[in-house]
This record gives C-alpha cells, sequence and structure tokens, in this order.
C-alpha cells in the first residue's frame, strides 16, 4: 500500500506541475471537471493521431517540386549525344560475299539473317545453323567478323562538319560495338577543337556528313541513332541513298536528386534496359556481344556464340524473370523528328560536301542538336525527415501541449521522480518489516 501510494503521489504531483494542456485538470476535485477534461484530451490525442498520420502518408509520398535548370554552358548541358552511323544489314551482306568464303546459299539467305541478328530479333534452328557455318569456314566470331567488314570510318563516311568547321571523319568517328552491330561513333564531348569558341547565346549545334561507301559495292542504306546517358535503348532511324536528311534532337532530362532511393537506382550509366539485358545474360549464361562499349557491366560472363545469342532474344516475358530492374532516377528522353528530299544536280551545288560524291549512292545526313530548345529539369524534395519532425512537433504542441519541456519533464518524471519513489517505498517499507519480525 505504501509503494502504491508513493507512485501515486508521484504521478499526481506531475499532473498538477506539467506543462501539459489541461493534464493538470486530471486531478481536480470534481468529478465533472475531470470526465471534461479526459474527454477532451482523448479528443486531442485522435485528432493528434489523425494529423500524425496524413503527415506521414505525405511523407512517405516523397512531395517533390520540380524545377527547371538554365543551359548555359557547356559545362552544364547533360552532355552532348553521341552519334552513331551503321551501315544497313544488305550492305555487310554485300561485304561479306566480296571478302569472305561464300556459297550460293549463304549468299541467298545472309542479308535476312544478317537483318535479324542487328535488329536483335531471334533466329530460326536453320539460320542459326547457317550463320555458324559462314562463320567457322572463315574461322571468325560474329564481332570479328563484323570489325572486319564493316569499312573504317573515314571510308563510309566521306565529308564531314562539325560545327563551322570541314574535318576529317577518321578522326570524329570511330568504329565500335553497338546493340545494333558495328558503327561508326561520334563522341562530340571528346572533339578538340581549340580554335572554335561556341557562344553562350549558341542554340543549336550542327554535324553534316554525307555517307557513300564505293561506286563499287552499293550502300544498301544506313541506320543512324542517337543516345545520350542514362537515355533507354532506342530503335535506329533508316536512311535511303539518295536523299537529304535534316534531323532536329532535342532532349529532356529528368534528374530525382537521388529522391526516390528505394524506387529507383541513382547511377551514371544505369538504365532499366541495360539491366534487364544482363539479367537475361546471366539467365543465359553468357555476354551479348551487340551492346555499346558505355555499358558497365561487370559480369564475368563469356561472350555468346550465334547459337547462345540466340537464347537472348528468344527469352519471353523479361519483367518476370528472377531479378528487379528498378527504373533509373535520373531519366532522359529525346525529341527526334526528321525531314528528307532528294538529291538532285549536286554537280551544279556550291555546297563542298557534295564534291565527288555520286548522288545515286549518297546519303548526307544534317543533324540540329537543339540544345537551346533542350530543358533539364530538377526534383527537389519538400518533405525530408527534418520537416516531418517539425510538423510532428507543431500537431502535438497545438493539440496536447506537448513542447520540448513537456519532453524534459515527461522524461524527468522516468528517470529521476519514479526510481527516487521506488527508493523512498523501499525505505519505508524495511523498518516496518524489521518491527514486526521484533514484535
Amino acid at each position: 500500500m505504501v509503494k502504491c501510494s508513493v507512485f501515486t503521489d508521484t504521478i499526481r504531483q506531475f499532473y498538477r506541475t506539467t506543462t501539459l494542456h489541461g493534464f493538470k485538470y486530471l486531478c481536480s476535485d470534481f468529478f465533472i471537471d475531470r470526465v471534461c477534461w479526459m474527454v477532451c484530451c482523448c479528443a486531442s490525442a485522435c485528432c493528434a493521431g489523425v494529423l500524425c498520420a496524413v503527415l506521414w502518408q505525405r511523407f512517405a509520398a516523397v512531395p517533390a517540386l520540380i524545377t527547371l535548370q538554365e543551359l548555359r554552358t557547356d559545362q552544364q548541358l547533360l552532355d552532348l549525344s553521341i552519334i552513331a552511323a551503321c551501315p544497313s544489314a544488305g550492305s555487310i551482306a554485300q561485304l561479306f560475299e566480296q571478302n569472305l568464303v561464300t556459297d550460293a546459299e549463304i549468299r541467298r539467305r545472309l542479308p535476312s539473317i544478317l537483318s535479324l541478328v542487328l535488329r536483335r530479333k531471334p533466329l530460326a534452328d536453320s539460320q542459326v545453323t547457317l550463320l555458324d557455318r559462314a562463320l567457322s569456314v572463315n574461322n571468325l566470331t560474329l564481332t570479328e567478323a563484323l570489325f572486319r567488314l564493316v569499312p573504317a570510318c573515314g571510308t563510309l563516311i566521306r565529308t564531314c562538319r562539325w560545327l563551322t568547321v570541314t574535318l576529317p571523319c577518321a578522326d570524329i568517328f570511330k568504329k565500335e560495338m553497338t546493340h545494333w552491330g558495328v558503327c561508326c561513333v561520334m563522341r562530340p564531348n571528346q572533339i578538340q577543337m581549340a580554335n572554335i569558341v561556341t557562344s553562350q547565346l549558341q542554340r543549336t549545334r550542327r554535324l553534316l556528313i554525307a555517307m557513300q561507301l564505293s561506286n563499287k559495292t552499293h550502300l544498301d542504306g544506313c541506320k543512324i541513332f542517337t543516345k545520350y546517358p542514362r537515355e533507354e535503348l532506342m530503335e535506329p532511324t533508316s536512311l535511303t541513298p539518295g536523299y537529304n536528311y535534316f534531323g532536329y534532337l532535342s532532349f529532356v532530362s529528368t534528374l530525382d536528386n537521388k529522391v526516390l532511393k528505394d524506387r529507383c537506382i541513382y547511377s551514371e550509366l544505369y538504365t532499366k534496359s541495360n539491366c534487364m539485358i544482363q539479367c537475361v545474360e546471366k539467365n543465359c549464361g553468357c555476354s551479348d556481344p551487340l551492346q555499346l562499349n558505355d555499358i558497365n557491366n561487370t559480369s564475368a560472363l563469356p561472350t555468346c556464340n550465334v547459337t547462345n545469342m540466340n537464347c537472348l532474344r528468344t527469352h519471353k516475358g523479361k519483367e518476370n524473370l528472377s531479378c528487379s530492374c528498378l527504373p533509373s532516377c535520373s531519366k532522359v528522353t529525346t525529341d527526334f523528328s526528321l525531314e528528307f528530299s532528294r538529291i538532285n544536280s549536286i554537280a551544279n551545288s556550291f555546297e563542298s560536301i557534295y564534291t565527288g560524291l555520286n548522288e545515286s549512292l549518297t546519303i548526307v545526313f544534317n543533324l540540329h542538336i537543339m540544345t537551346g530548345y533542350s530543358k533539364k529539369f530538377v526534383v527537389n524534395p519538400t518533405e525530408i525527415w527534418i520537416t516531418l519532425l517539425s510538423s510532428l512537433g507543431g500537431v502535438f504542441n497545438m493539440f496536447l501541449g506537448v513542447g520540448l519541456f513537456s519532453a524534459l519533464e515527461f522524461l524527468f518524471l522516468i528517470f529521476v521522480k519514479l526510481p527516487q519513489a521506488i527508493r523512498k517505498s523501499t525505505e519505508m517499507a524495511k523498518p516496518r518489516d524489521i518491527t514486526r519480525q521484533n514484535v
């Protein structure tokens, strides 16, 4: 009884002296006061609980503010897109026939087979057998054959003009493996042009190229694609000889600023499509030979041969594979529009890029990279842990009167007052026990 009375007195003393609004009236001498204030305290606690739930739900939804960032200088750009020109499957089949050992069946079926391979489509068993035979007869792998057959970039791309300067095409285009085969790839950010000053007011970067193989080998079309870092895999655009093409490229970049760490992946070169490719590679046990060098592939898987590569293309329902591929926190989408017109009377043209070209075998591609019309958005969170705690503190203070001093009072009660009451009740109980034993 003594122990209970000491505890009760301590708690009542806390109620009478606390700064918590209304709690001191719970020890009132009048029953009606205690009931009314108990109802008020419960109602306030319910209101505080509802508001706390609303605040937590808003915090969990990760509210953010999207702001537009100005693109003034080259350093502030997302990065200029890489630009790649790839010979068509028909052109590679012609080069295969001219430079490697073939037979009648290979010459007849190879263009359609290479078209499927370079479009990342699955092959039938008979097509796999024929392509494997064509490569084994020449003692080549698919990668070696493509690098050997695709002509040097200076041979495929005859004239090049970047910005306002005509440059050797072999200096700005390099042969690289891509998702669509071996292509001539240009990386604008790596081009050093010390004598050219780009103005901050310049809203467009212009590339003008003319492509032609030779008068003996007909360029049976060409494929062009562009790719920004963190942009998902896109299909290339086919170009036909004998035409002028005018392309206009702009991008929209959205950087989540690591807000959605558990819902997306923040990595420099990560994309969901690359993650899915690596997932399929792991399931097939070999790596895809057709992939861009920019992919950060750390797996030690061997390169797929033609038979095993077909496993990569025949996987159905890739989303159901046992791997979690989250979207990238930094997303890039591009807007690419293309206009074209037939090449006519280039002999009478004053444009030097047409010099020495055959108009029926030539593809002229004029790309305008619209940096001035591109947009870069940054997603900034409006709710973080500090704002959540301050909001919760305001709710508790408004409805329950709980502030910093109230919390200190409660901690003082738990860690100081109640232990003192326990010791006091124990000291009072010991003399009573001794007296009873003496009696």
